[in-house]
């Protein structure tokens, strides 16, 4: 019983420390952000890398501060917690 209650915490502690882990940041509605600019800025340019690409994820990521992303999820699920629905959309974007 033990370890599954252990297994599961790691879970979670995962679920939620992945998105900031691989975004550099300390909250995940930025991870959401960070990563929906690199997304944009990919599409835009038609690769990650190169000058066009460059240039709009580095101004992109200068203005993702997770507020707009907090938002967002605060308007689309008011029952659930920021913090939960970004983690969420953040795993939906990466699968």
């Amino acid at each position: 019983m033990k370890a599954i209650i252990g297994a599961i915490i790691v879970v979670v502690v995962l679920f939620f420390a992945v998105p900031m882990i691989a975004a550099g940041t300390t909250n995940t509605c930025q991870a959401l952000e960070s990563h929906s600019v690199s997304d944009t800025a990919s599409n835009i340019a038609g690769s990650n890398t190169g000058i066009v690409h460059n240039v709009i994820n580095t101004v992109g990521q200068a203005g993702a501060t997770g507020q707009t992303a907090t938002a967002t999820e605060a308007e689309a699920h008011p029952d659930t917690p920021s913090t939960v629905s970004c983690t969420a959309d953040y795993w939906k974007q990466m699968l």
